[in-house]
């Protein structure tokens, strides 16, 4: 289970440098063009590709490899037809093979296969060379999409390769009112045995793909119409929970309300009221090791789904800190939520606002998002996130850019500032700045700043570190090869130097990093690193405070993964060692020592409708001097995806840790019963500990969700 890290990019003087630049913005003209024509009887859409209307048309073809060898001629023929009518566009594709035998597909749920042969439709229907939305289909005829949408498709196995056949109604897309449309297309095609990735237009790897599209023409009286799609859920569930102060036994049963109305093309509106998320997988247990928090994932589908819109151009992920304004997981019991995201005329909006249930009073919060597409590449934003609570409120304010020159040159950063009740408003910011220069291939340069004042607190969001300020540099350079065993090469160097926000000296490190990729899907990559770091530890008010003496830092990192598909579908293996500080548990103070820890990942797919995994980490904490052990802990899990038929599917994992024996176990058996329509029933048992003891029960869900579009 490799864990990459997010280098911060730029120093400050490199902004005047690179703006430079600006008159040279990439562009690039399309040179390929589909037409497509008004059909009057619709295809069956069967994956058999053998109706009368593609029969009575030229196909396109001609792809170009994007991986393995960029821009060569694709090394299997593939072929797509287009067509249209009132209500639907079609496709139509055919994937010549010369070893149909090797073809590999999983059945898996939607949108959850990887690394299975597939055909890719990327449409562009603004034809503004930025937003996109994608529709996926494997051999079996499983869907994956970027947008969660209602589509009709199918695929079937042939003698020379496989083939596909889509239909998409117009009231799934967004796109304008024009009478006549003009839209960026492209089509990717991966074939698993080969480990190749093809598209129809050349692909260049230094440059955006969604500037190197190709353009359908020839749609026309066509409308976008209007959106609208409820999914109204019914459910009971049956809990018993043995808590610090007793049992507590409970039925209930619940009702709730998921809708989404295409307000303007591709601008969507989501509510959701009495939300239920039984099917949502338990949180992992992640070992706490540092006074500061730990970040835990989003699963639940209302938040995921358009989560894009509520990012920050820079990133949310540094050396020393991760930042965002909005964290999802502060609403952690949702009465009432709503949201708008998408875009429209060159803006990208994310709008939020919900109503939080606890225990002490409702909460309330919102979230304003907007963005701005500028020049060919770039983007400026603004970003408001706030919470009411009671007669307490939080409020954080930022501005974001990222500029995009000279095809692979970057900029981004952001300045941002917390408002708390009652609190000065000062020392309450948070400033980022990156410049990157990172090609496929070729010299590689990153550099970065970052402050975060001592007085920032973002209730809101998510900051794991504040009083800190970074200056680092990586220069780097990396090969590729077209032939051979080698695929890819990079050699990285590059430092660190951290201060507190008053300028004070809190440590620095040098580190080399090498990244190498073979051809055979194996990836090993480590390095090490050496330095010396101050550490915050909580003080007599409960409160961070750097400590005064340095410990003395170094250390090193290997590690490997293979995802080869088939039987023995993936392998990752993790390790590393490094002197360090090591807290005491109530993290009031930080003495020498060193850390190990080892991570493994292995994934079997026995059949390609069954698939189970296993994975754990185990941590080793010991004291210098006295060799003495001051932590070690395995975290573990397995899971288990059935997947009877194409509607049937059954999951179950179960997750643990040996240093305090906790456990948490999941099972969920599903099944559609139409798009979008699903009766599930899910089983929860757990053993964990809490700020009030031990808590340990299970709950037993059934939930019917009914998909109603109009």
């Amino acid at each position: 289970m490799p864990r990459y890290r997010h280098r911060p990019l730029a120093w400050m003087g490199v902004l005047a440098l690179i703006a430079g630049l600006a008159p040279s913005l990439f562009s690039q003209e399309r040179s390929k063009t589909l037409t497509i024509s008004r059909i009057e009887t619709p295809p069956r859409i069967d994956g058999l590709v053998d109706d009368e209307c593609w029969r009575g048309r030229e196909p396109v073809s001609g792809f170009f490899q994007y991986d393995p060898v960029n821009g060569s001629k694709a090394s299997e023929e593939t072929l797509v037809w287009a067509a249209y009518d009132q209500n639907y566009i079609y496709f139509a594709f055919l994937m010549k093979d010369s070893q149909p035998d090797k073809i590999w597909a999983e059945l898996t749920p939607r949108n959850e296969f990887e690394n299975n042969d597939s055909i890719t439709l990327i449409l562009d229907a603004y034809n503004d060379k930025r937003t996109s939305i994608t529709f996926s289909l494997n051999p079996k005829g499983i869907q994956k999409n970027s947008v969660e949408t209602i589509w009709k498709s199918e695929a079937a196995m042939r003698p020379d390769g496989w083939s596909a056949e889509m239909a998409i109604p117009f009231k799934s897309l967004r796109f304008s009112a024009d009478e006549n449309q003009v839209w960026g297309v492209n089509f990717e095609r991966y074939i698993h045995r080969l480990n190749e990735t093809d598209y129809w237009t050349d692909v260049d790897r230094d440059l955006p793909k969604l500037q190197q599209t190709g353009e359908l023409v020839g749609l026309s009286g066509v409308r976008p119409g209007y959106n609208l799609e409820f999914f109204p859920y019914a459910g009971v569930r049956t809990s018993k929970w043995d808590e610090a102060t007793g049992t507590k036994t409970e039925t209930k049963a619940a009702v709730g309300l998921d809708a989404k109305w295409g307000i303007k093309p591709n601008l969507y509106l989501d509510v959701t009221a009495s939300p239920d998320f039984s099917e949502v997988e338990s949180d992992p247990f992640i070992y706490q090791l540092s006074p500061y928090e730990n970040y835990l994932q989003e699963n639940r589908p209302f938040f995921t789904e358009g989560s894009s819109y509520f990012n920050l151009s820079s990133g949310d992920e540094y050396h020393g800190g991760g930042v965002s304004l909005f964290y999802s997981r502060r609403i952690r019991n949702p009465e009432f939520a709503a949201k708008i995201s998408g875009k429209t005329g060159g803006f990208g909006f994310g709008i939020l606002g919900a109503l939080n249930k606890e225990e002490a009073g409702d909460s309330f919060f919102g979230v304003f998002r907007v963005q701005k597409d500028i020049f060919k590449n770039s983007q400026v934003g603004v970003y408001y996130a706030g919470i009411h609570d009671g007669a307490d409120r939080n409020q954080n304010v930022a501005l974001d850019y990222n500029f995009n020159f000279k095809d692979f040159y970057y900029i981004r950063g952001m300045s941002a500032f917390t408002f708390n009740e009652g609190a000065p408003s000062a020392r309450n910011g948070i400033h980022q700045l990156q410049f990157q220069r990172e090609p496929d291939a070729g010299l590689q340069i990153m550099s970065g700043f970052q402050r975060v004042e001592d007085n920032v607190d973002i209730r809101t969001g998510y900051i794991d570190q504040v009083d800190i300020q970074s200056f680092d540099f990586m220069a780097g350079y990396a090969w590729r090869y077209n032939k051979g065993l080698l695929k890819r090469f990079s050699f990285d160097i590059g430092g660190m130097a951290r201060q507190d926000s008053h300028g004070n000296a809190t440590g620095n490190n040098m580190e080399v990093f090498v990244w190498t990729e073979f051809f055979n899907l194996i990836e090993v990559h480590g390095g090490f690193e050496f330095g010396r770091s101050k550490y915050q530890v909580l003080d007599e008010s409960d409160e961070l405070a750097w400590t005064a003496d340095f410990i003395k830092t170094y250390g090193g990192n290997l590690d490997f993964s293979w995802e080869r598909g088939g039987f023995l579908k993936e392998v990752g293996l993790e390790t590393g060692w490094e002197k360090r500080g090591v807290y005491n548990e109530e993290f009031t103070a930080v003495v020498p020592g060193s850390q190990t820890n080892i991570e493994g990942q292995l994934v079997l797919r026995p059949r390609s409708n069954l698939e189970w995994s296993v994975e754990g980490g185990w941590i080793r904490q010991t004291i210098d001097g006295t060799g003495a052990e001051a932590f070690s802990g395995l975290a573990y899990e397995t899971a288990l995806h059935y997947q009877l038929t194409r509607s049937l599917f059954l999951n179950t994992r179960f997750l643990g840790e040996t240093r305090e024996n906790q456990y948490s176990l999941d099972f969920l058996v599903g099944y559609y019963f139409g798009a979008g329509n699903i009766v599930q029933v899910s089983f929860k048992k757990s053993e964990r500990n809490e700020l009030l003891g031990r808590v340990g029960g299970y709950s037993i869900t059934l939930k019917v969700s009914y998909l109603l579009r109009i």
